[in-house]
């Protein structure tokens, strides 16, 4: 009787790794962030000249185009679920725990429609979990990157948005908690009324380093 081997072949876990151990060129790899005994391994384009040439994991999605939202007055009403390309969330759990830092742009450009209140608005966690912060004020309950760095068109808000005119105003930055990327849900609401209106904008996944 012939023994049967399975030979298990070491992939890289992070592009940061491909960059040291395999390969400075940017283009697709194949990584294993958790290693043969847990999730499959999958395809990312490594950028090998990002971030100072670290070794970039870029994971893309199908909600990166800018998106229009009107006529969804409830809170949350308007529901976009972001589903990652050639990978699941679970797989994507293994590239954050064994990344350095890792980060998602996100940008909402509004008039007269709010966004700071987890009650009007709010992206939901990877684990599920609705997050009342957005880009740039990682962890500060309903506040926005310019409520952060006191730059925000009235000193008096949390958020651009807000202020709840009719000017065009905008909402953006890096939201960077490992633990909770990426996102995988966008809700927004307060764009019913005439002059109600807004866009969002969400970046790629983007994970470097090695924990």
């Amino acid at each position: 009787m012939t023994a049967t081997f399975t030979v298990h072949v070491r992939r890289p876990k992070t592009c940061s790794q491909v960059k040291t151990e395999v390969s400075g060129v940017s283009g697709w790899y194949v990584i294993d962030p958790d290693g043969f005994q847990g999730a499959a391994p999958f395809e990312v384009y490594c950028n090998m000249s990002d971030k100072g040439g670290v070794g970039v994991t870029v994971i893309s999605h199908d909600t990166e185009n800018r998106t229009h939202v009107n006529s969804y007055e409830a809170a949350g009403a308007y529901s976009r679920d972001v589903n990652y390309t050639g990978v699941r969330l679970t797989q994507l759990k293994g590239l954050t725990d064994v990344s350095t830092h890792c980060e998602q742009f996100i940008r909402y450009e509004c008039k007269h429609s709010k966004l700071s209140k987890l009650e009007t608005g709010w992206w939901v966690s990877r684990t599920g979990l609705r997050m009342d912060y957005w880009g740039g004020a990682t962890g500060r309950k309903g506040l926005c990157s310019c409520a952060v760095t006191n730059t925000c068109d009235k000193s008096t808000k949390k958020c651009n948005c807000d202020i709840n005119d009719k000017v065009w105003r905008e909402d953006s930055g890096l939201l960077t908690d490992k633990f909770y990327l990426p996102v995988s849900q966008l809700r927004f609401g307060d764009t019913g009324g005439k002059s109600e209106e807004g866009y969002y904008t969400l970046g790629k996944l983007k994970c470097y380093g090695m924990a």
